[in-house]
């Protein structure tokens, strides 16, 4: 073993990694940003959800969660290890540089764990920080020293496991769509452990997660030991393409299938569509490694939870609460199945490239949008069609050995529900990943980017699995409802940009990192409208002068219609919150009512600690919008208005009056702890949702003469200027107020 060798084509593999943006910023943004959003979902569900030591239990998990979703998602390095190199045409040169076999091995097996081991580690420490300084009330009481080496040494063991496993994968397999296809045989058991050191940390049982953590290690050692003694550089340049396909049925394989089509030059109908449908079913049907890893989760993992279940049932004292939790697990089991098939969905397009066939395909006499929706139809069936049946799996599993607990907690409507989200999971997934197929040149940079779709979907499993707990399933519309929204935007996004022309033109898809910068500060130094060409503008320096005389005017006249949805979000935010607070009982605004009249001490530090939390949101809100389409930027004001709307209503209910100054008086609540910082951040809050709307729509229809990403750059150089020089200043103002005048205006009025 030469150390200096090994060390040499580490520092290589990870300088590679390091320059190509499609790795770097998803994890940027799941190592900095994923632990932000995850500490604010932490704190939501622990003010909203009643329940004893709930921080405890919960804050732990996160923190294991935070580590292992960048660990995940950095093992497409690992899968790319061997295999990637024949995608890049450099296999050869790299198995006939003068080196040992175990040296190149450990050398490439080192430089794929250097990615998921760092972003694991720091993400937790942002997530430790953040919590520390935003929520220390929730960090003293889930950490200690012990528990947080342990979580660590859980998720170094999960990164061992995963990257190990990929690596051996890589070394054996020839092309990166079937390195991708066998990637589910590592993702799912690491899943399931997850799930498992999750229901230790819940249910308190710190001692058996040691025993996990040493299990994940020896795994992790005995799969090297595997992968080295394995390794033969001559048999992998001598391995010929492995066909994956299978005879079922009797079908042919798809590429000698003949697709009868109308004469005409473009035909659209939708017999057109269905036949790249058949076509494309045929095709993923005889593919063993799609076929397999599905059967897996169709049936395998219902069957799993199932027994998981007579488990779990010895660690709680009333089998019912176990109920609570079968609404969600029906979900997620429907989830898995979906996020998976993504894959096939991924390589709609992109995939033909590989395959050589992509030329044909496009030269078919069909238009576009008839192109376009076949791929997108054969590409949902079988994700839709394998979770809807692995949800029925595991319900009617839970019916046949748990009657009681299936009785107590699914309804008929409850089915519906959980079979609608699934199905519109689903199709956000599919509509998603086939945007991104038809946009990228390889299967390498379009699974890269399917981090943009799966990552927030999972965010929003999260959120979903505190409304199961809460058993509110009321919200569970709303939530459907948007994510309905965001999945036909992106199906209209991807109709409207699909072109035939450009896929075939399209060489690669390196960006060019210094053009795409000249143009995002061609259109911050001067303002011109949307859908001028950068080619058009004068070249004039930016001014500040300028900007505020006439820039702002401007730029508010062509953000008319997104302020419009802001003010609408906010209207319909104050509207529902008045309606729950007349319906539910949420406690952290009992508690928030109770304590009326007896503000924070104002201080510098409240102040800063306002300030941060406020530039914060409007930060994360406005990046997240870029893959939400503006949701999570339509959710500040609308959740902001919708607490005053709350408490407001809540006091009336309880015979406040709105003419006369009171302890009850929602009246004397607005003026105290409302309007005197709120009349200068609520429109800030209206103003940065307007620009993250805007930010989200720069993704669905470019306007004439803009590109996708020249129309997503003008949108981020409008934010960024209007929050650098209006929201900023409007955001420091209202946190000074706060801070410092607030408390003292509630301190006089409820004296």
């Amino acid at each position: 073993m030469n150390i200096k060798i090994i060390t040499t084509i580490a520092r290589r593999e990870v300088r590679d990694t390091l320059k190509d943006w499609r790795i770097v910023a998803p994890i940027l943004l799941l190592t900095f940003i994923f632990p932000q959003l995850l500490v604010a979902g932490a704190s939501q569900v622990v003010d909203y959800v009643e329940a004893d030591n709930l921080a405890e239990r919960l804050v732990p998990f996160a923190a294991l969660l935070v580590g292992f979703i960048p660990a995940s998602f950095s093992l497409i390095t690992a899968l790319e290890s061997f295999v990637g190199e024949r995608e890049r045409n450099s296999l050869e040169s790299l198995l006939s540089m003068p080196l040992a076999d175990q040296d190149l091995y450990l050398g490439k097996l080192a430089s794929s764990l250097f990615t998921p081991f760092l972003s694991s580690v720091i993400a937790m420490l942002v997530f430790l920080l953040v919590l520390i300084g935003f929520q220390p009330d929730l960090y003293y009481p889930a950490f200690t020293l012990d528990r947080l080496l342990l979580i660590l040494l859980v998720v170094s063991g999960l990164a061992l496991v995963m990257v190990t496993g990929a690596v051996v994968i890589s070394a054996h397999i020839t092309t990166v769509r079937a390195a991708n296809l066998m990637s589910s045989f590592i993702l799912l058991p690491a899943a399931l452990v997850v799930q498992l050191a999750a229901v230790q940390i819940i249910n308190n049982r710190w001692g058996e997660l040691w025993l996990v953590a040493a299990t994940l290690f020896t795994l992790g050692g005995l799969l090297m030991r595997i992968g080295m003694n394995t390794f033969n550089r001559e048999e992998i340049l001598s391995r010929e393409h492995t066909q994956g396909t299978i005879r079922l049925f009797g079908w042919r394989a798809a590429g000698t299938t003949k697709l009868r089509l109308g004469r005409s030059r473009r035909d659209g109908g939708l017999s057109s569509a269905l036949a790249i449908t058949q076509r494309e079913l045929r095709e993923v049907l005889t593919d063993w490694r799609v076929l397999i890893p599905l059967a897996i989760l169709t049936i395998g993992l219902p069957g799993g939870l199932v027994a998981g279940t007579a488990f779990a049932l010895g660690f709680v004292e009333d089998p019912l609460v176990i109920g609570r939790l079968v609404p969600f697990a029906a979900l997620l089991i429907g989830f898995v199945p979906a996020s998976f098939a993504l894959i096939t969905a991924i390589e709609s397009f992109v995939g033909e490239r590989e395959r050589n066939s992509l030329e044909s395909l496009l030269a078919m006499p069909i238009s576009d949008r008839s192109l376009y929706a076949g791929k997108l139809l054969s590409a949902l069936i079988v994700p839709l069609a394998g979770s809807l049946m692995a949800m029925l799996v595991f319900l009617n599993m839970m019916h046949a050995i748990y009657p009681a607990i299936y009785y107590d907690s699914m309804t008929p409507t409850l089915l519906l529900q959980i079979t609608l989200m699934i199905t519109v999971i689903s199709l956000l997934l599919v509509a998603g990943a086939v945007v991104i197929s038809s946009h990228t040149s390889s299967i390498r940079a379009a699974t890269l980017l399917a981090s943009a779709v799966l990552v927030p979907t999972a965010v929003t499993l999260q959120v979903q699995a505190v409304l199961f707990i809460a058993r509110r399933y009321d919200m569970l519309w709303y939530v459907m409802a948007a994510l309905l929204v965001i999945a036909i935007a992106m199906i209209r996004s991807g109709l409207v940009s699909f072109n035939r022309e450009e896929i075939l033109s399209r060489e690669h898809e390196d960006i060019n990192l210094r053009q795409v910068l000249n143009t995002y500060l061609t259109f911050y130094r001067e303002h011109r409208p949307a859908g001028t060409r950068p080619s058009e503008y004068t070249g004039l320096a930016f001014s500040v002068r300028r900007f505020y005389m006439r820039e702002l005017r401007e730029l508010l006249r062509e953000l008319r219609m997104p302020l419009g949805f802001a003010s609408f979000a906010a209207i319909g935010g104050l509207l529902l919150g008045a309606f729950m607070g007349e319906r539910y009982h949420i406690w952290i605004f009992e508690q928030a009512i109770a304590n009326l009249g007896n503000p924070p001490q104002a201080s510098p530090l409240l102040t800063l600690q306002i300030f941060a939390n406020n530039i914060r949101v409007s930060i994360l809100s406005n990046i997240f919008s870029t893959v939400s389409f503006g949701l999570f930027a339509f959710l500040v004001p609308a959740v902001a208005f919708a607490q005053i709307g709350f408490i407001t209503h809540l006091l009336a209910v309880r015979g406040g009056s709105w003419l006369v100054l009171g302890i009850a008086s929602p009246l004397q609540f607005l003026l105290a702890y409302v309007l005197p910082h709120g009349i200068i951040e609520l429109p800030a809050f209206i103003l940065s949702a307007g620009l993250g709307l805007r930010i989200g729509a720069a993704m669905l229809a470019p306007p004439p003469g803009f590109t996708t990403g020249q129309n997503l750059l003008w949108a981020l150089a409008a934010f960024a200027k209007t929050w650098v020089f209006v929201l900023l200043p409007l955001v420091t103002i209202g946190s000074l107020i706060e801070g410092l005048i607030t408390p003292q205006i509630i301190a006089a009025l409820y004296r």
